[in-house]
């Protein structure tokens, strides 16, 4: 099985204009310019977090058109997607993504191991000129939902200009009840610090509930 998570760049860029503003990295700033963390519960898919308040969430018709586009998009041993919910920060720098998913491996501990191999399993998703490489081989972070595995990636891209600039992708999993949660974040602006940062602040706050069992 395939995690499917390079699709959604492709759908989003279809409906939103991205840019940039310059910020700071301390988590006093972090909240002046993003908003303190306000609880979002997902009861349907056992799960919650505090996510930073001036986030905005994709609506249902946006959310549909990347659903369509990555139907389209779908290749036959792709993981089985149950659920997805998307947020952009207010200056677009930043994305958060919560996917539940089809657990990619027979256990976690296995994800853990496969973790060095993650660059191989998405690197046909990118061109040679974006450059991707993996940022580390898997980094484990404690959260109130358990130990999640972090894995992160940085890639170059052409921007509006004609120059280049880096993405960083950087998420935390989890498999619980025979389901993987991804809780993932981009930051358009390249700052793995920064973006890591953002996360955990938010992974801080994460509960899995009563996981529901597909």
């Amino acid at each position: 099985m395939k995690k499917r998570a390079f699709t959604l760049l492709l759908c989003l860029m279809l409906t939103v204009t991205l840019s940039a503003q310059a910020t700071g990295s301390s988590g006093f700033f972090r909240r002046v310019q993003y908003g303190q963390l306000i609880s979002y519960e997902n009861i349907a898919f056992g799960y919650s977090l505090s996510i930073f308040g001036r986030f905005l969430m994709l609506t249902d018709e946006q959310l549909d058109a990347v659903w369509d586009e990555m139907e389209k998009n779908r290749e036959p041993d792709d993981d089985m997607l149950y659920d997805l919910r998307i947020w952009l920060s207010p200056d677009y720098r930043f994305e958060l993504e919560i996917e539940v998913k089809e657990p990619t491996y027979d256990s976690f501990e296995t994800e853990v191991a496969k973790a060095p191999e993650y660059l191989d399993m998405i690197k046909d998703h990118f061109a040679p000129e974006n450059n991707v490489r993996m940022l580390h081989d898997g980094v484990l972070r404690e959260t109130p939902a358990g130990t999640m595995l972090e894995t992160a990636i940085a890639y170059d891209v052409t921007n509006e200009e004609g120059g280049q600039s880096t993405v960083v992708f950087l998420y935390y999993d989890i498999y619980e009840g025979g389901i993987e949660y991804c809780f993932t974040i981009r930051d358009y602006e390249g700052d793995y610090a920064m973006a890591q940062a953002m996360l955990d602040d938010m992974m801080q706050t994460a509960r899995l509930l009563n996981a529901l069992r597909l």
